[in-house]
């Protein structure tokens, strides 16, 4: 028992995922301006929506792009749209490939989505619109949903064969 323990704390140790840079990759923002907005009542519908794209660079390094836009309208108007990517370059050691999907759909967003959230407020208040402050996202749940999502494709698929 002590050394399956061992073994396990060892295989913790020698998992590593590194940062090694984050960047801007693109920013796009369209509003309405104050006085087409003037009929409109309340506080606009906000909805975000999110995308990532992962390239391998080489063994064990990838560079994953989090794509959040943020659309919000009132009535039947759009108010603003604001997208803003968010690159990441990391460096992974240790994972096995069963752990790779997790950490790239995971931890990456994970380390990029606060420098999206920072970047869409400060775009919108710029832009002369309040905006409450974007919910954090877990993308864990998103993750196991997909996942979910995916084997029961895979059942139907093998259920119809």
């Amino acid at each position: 028992m002590a050394e399956e323990n061992q073994g396990a704390a060892q295989e913790d140790r020698d998992v590593q995922m590194v940062v090694q840079h984050v960047f801007l990759k693109d920013t796009s923002y369209e509003a309405k301006s104050p006085h087409e907005m003037d009929g409109a009542d309340g506080q606009p519908d906000m909805n975000v929506n999110l995308s990532q794209r992962t390239n391998q660079i080489d063994e064990g390094r990838f560079e994953v792009v989090l794509t959040v836009t943020l659309t919000a309208k009132q009535g039947d108007q759009t108010a603003f749209l604001c997208e803003v990517q968010y690159g990441g370059i990391f460096q992974f050691s240790g994972f096995t490939e069963q752990q790779m999907p997790y950490a790239l759909n995971v931890l990456c967003p994970n380390v990029l989505f606060p420098y999206n959230r920072t970047q869409i407020s400060s775009i919108v208040a710029a832009g002369g619109y309040f905006m409450p402050p974007i919910q954090p996202i877990n993308f864990e749940s998103i993750f196991r949903q997909r996942m979910q999502e995916a084997q029961a494709g895979q059942t139907e698929q093998t259920g119809q064969a």
